[in-house]
């Protein structure tokens, strides 16, 4: 079965338009940026815990803006929330401790991590 000549050109100009158009995606292509992020200084968080009363400590480094964050469990859908009292706490000097409790129930899991960055964190 042969086409018209009609269709035969329609469908030869829509593969020029769509090779076309492959060739500029791939012409422009995807640019991939590569950031890499050093991180400010490792910093170890300690969590201790006796019955209820939780202490928190990591040393500090002079400048830094320190928040505790808690969840109550682990996983790609827990939910942090910023540790009331321990919200850009800012390190005073390079080296010295820094400590924060939490109290909860004693049958009671928590979660913890520590964001540290050079500006106060935004609640």
């Amino acid at each position: 079965m042969t086409m018209p000549r009609r269709f035969q050109r329609t469908i030869r100009g829509l593969w020029a338009a769509g090779a076309l158009g492959a060739a500029l995606f791939v012409a422009a292509g995807c640019k991939t940026i590569h950031e890499e992020v050093t991180p400010l200084r490792e910093t170890t968080l300690t969590v201790a815990r006796s019955g209820g009363e939780v202490t928190l400590s990591w040393i500090g480094t002079q400048g830094m803006f320190y928040s505790v964050m808690f969840a109550e469990a682990r996983g790609a859908k827990a939910q942090w929330k910023l540790l009331p009292d321990a919200v850009n706490i800012r390190g005073m000097v390079t080296g010295e401790p820094i400590v924060v409790h939490d109290r909860l129930p004693a049958a009671q899991q928590r979660y913890y991590r520590l964001h540290q960055g050079a500006k106060p964190l935004v609640p």
